[in-house]
């Protein structure tokens, strides 16, 4: 079980640097109008559904059916595009002429990383015996 703890490492390392950059390049980030909080928000948001993601992953790795694995890695790509779209929607929707469209561009490109980085972790987590059969 030990092995398995590690899987997180990966996400708290994105984590920490994306949040230290928002505030460490803060200005530069301001020059190209995009929001350090905007950002710093999204990425919090990401980490704790990537999380929760790895949680389920490590749950369906101990099922014997490979089909759990396929669903569970495409239902968890699934809820992190709702709740971040819902997120993004609600930002905006509140933020009126104050909105960050900059920002938003940039999480985006977050969501792109985390969603890359729970696919690798799910893959690296469950591998393929020699014969073919999971």
């Amino acid at each position: 079980m030990l092995e398995k703890r590690g899987i997180f490492l990966p996400l708290v390392l994105v984590f920490v640097m994306v949040n230290f950059m928002s505030v460490l390049l803060g200005s530069v980030l301001k020059s190209w109008n995009a929001d350090p909080w905007v950002i710093a928000g999204a990425n919090c948001l990401l980490f704790l559904i990537s999380i929760y993601n790895a949680i389920q992953h490590l749950k369906v790795m101990a099922q014997t059916n490979s089909h759990a694995m396929v669903r569970g890695v495409m239902g968890s790509t699934v809820l992190k595009l709702f709740v971040l779209g819902t997120a993004a929607f609600i930002y905006l929707y509140n933020a009126g002429e104050l909105r960050n469209v900059n920002g938003l561009f940039i999480s985006m490109g977050l969501y792109i990383l985390y969603t890359w980085l729970d696919v690798r972790i799910a893959l690296k987590g469950n591998p393929v015996k020699k014969d073919g059969s999971n």
